[in-house]
């Protein structure tokens, strides 16, 4: 495997795509009629809570958990991401900082922590789910989508060995522009094991398929994500 660079893997690339993101992120179909609704399912109540939205990127989840009555801290590594996310979400908290390099946080910070599409951009997971089970009070939880193995796996090609953790990149197109994005992928079993070690449950999985919402906009994509797995959403709960 290709050695990691000495800045978050995917840093550079984000910071390409950061108008794009934030001017599409609310109608991409992927994001807004496939992830984002699997995400936002696996949420209970959270008016009142703290919550931390882990690699927040231009803040289209915060914005969601603020409108539902959350205190939101943002936290991402790039800092186009996070100037757009300040934007639209004036009464959420954002800082700039890699998930790689642990939580500035105390302990017991958060009743919850949120991530979209992040933690495959992260290398190590086991040393992510201790720090974010050190931040999280007793009996909080973590609801978070990645990209899925088996996509992963199949649609990357520089993926070689589905059983072991791989730096694979690939080349995107779809916000007017030609970056090439890097990621971690790994096995499923490599990617619950380091949160069940840390102490956490596994709530609820989910492999979500495409919305109505999705077929409208992009009936030809539709077709293709409604047949083959694209992302996991999961929901673990720290120990009371």
């Amino acid at each position: 495997m290709p050695e990691t660079p000495n800045h978050p893997v995917a840093q550079r690339a984000y910071d390409e795509l950061a108008a794009g993101y934030d001017r599409e992120g609310d109608t991409k179909p992927s994001n807004a009629y496939l992830e984002r609704p699997a995400t936002l399912s696996l949420l209970a109540a959270v008016e009142g809570t703290r919550v931390l939205d882990a690699g927040c990127g231009a803040g289209h989840l915060a914005d969601e958990l603020a409108d539902r009555g959350a205190t939101v801290i943002g936290l991402d590594a790039s800092r186009e991401m996070l100037a757009y996310a300040r934007e639209r979400v004036p009464d959420a908290d954002f800082l700039r900082a890699d998930l790689e390099s642990g939580l500035p946080f105390s302990d017991d910070a958060f009743d919850g922590v949120t991530s979209s599409l992040a933690f495959h951009y992260v290398k190590e997971w086991t040393p992510l789910f201790r720090e974010l089970r050190r931040v999280l009070t007793p009996g909080g939880w973590i609801v978070c989508s990645v990209q899925h193995p088996h996509a992963d796996f199949e649609e990357y090609d520089d993926a070689e060995n589905y059983h072991e953790l791989e730096l694979v990149s690939a080349t995107w197109e779809s916000f007017d522009t030609e970056v090439d994005v890097p990621a971690y992928r790994r096995p499923l079993s490599a990617m619950l094991s380091p949160a069940l070690e840390a102490g956490f449950r596994l709530d609820r999985l989910l492999e979500p398929t495409p919305t109505e919402a999705y077929r409208e906009a992009n009936p030809e994509r539709y077709e293709y994500e409604a047949t083959r797995p694209n992302f996991l959403c999961l929901r673990l709960v720290s120990p009371p």
